[in-house]
């Protein structure tokens, strides 16, 4: 599975649980960070939390795993690193406050 493709899958299963707002940019041509950078919002700690475990669990079956993985303890703001891509699952204030859209939403969405 390509880089793309594996960006649109995560963007589905986020979507399959209810995951609000989600936005995937690509971001490869200007950034060494990652290639794509994906933004959730999750309505409750819990549901964040469910968010981002439902991608883990979903893309450790085909034995994708994260480099890194970060928030799932309290459930505000969730950052899970799969190399070419970055996602970020968060609550709704926090998406408001920190305004990564406003970093990234220049770049091309998929």
């Amino acid at each position: 599975m390509g880089t793309k493709e594996l960006a649109i899958k995560i963007k589905k299963l986020l979507d399959d649980k209810k995951g609000e707002d989600i936005v995937c940019f690509f971001i490869g041509e200007k950034s060494t960070v990652a290639d794509y950078m994906i933004i959730a919002t999750g309505n409750v700690d819990t549901h964040v939390k469910a968010l981002a475990e439902y991608v883990s669990v979903e893309l450790k079956k085909e034995n994708i795993n994260p480099i890194y993985h970060e928030g799932t303890a309290h459930g505000v703001w969730v950052c899970i690193d799969y190399g070419d891509i970055i996602v970020h699952v968060m609550r709704k204030n926090e998406r408001v406050f920190y305004n990564l859209e406003s970093i990234w939403g220049g770049f091309p969405k998929i």
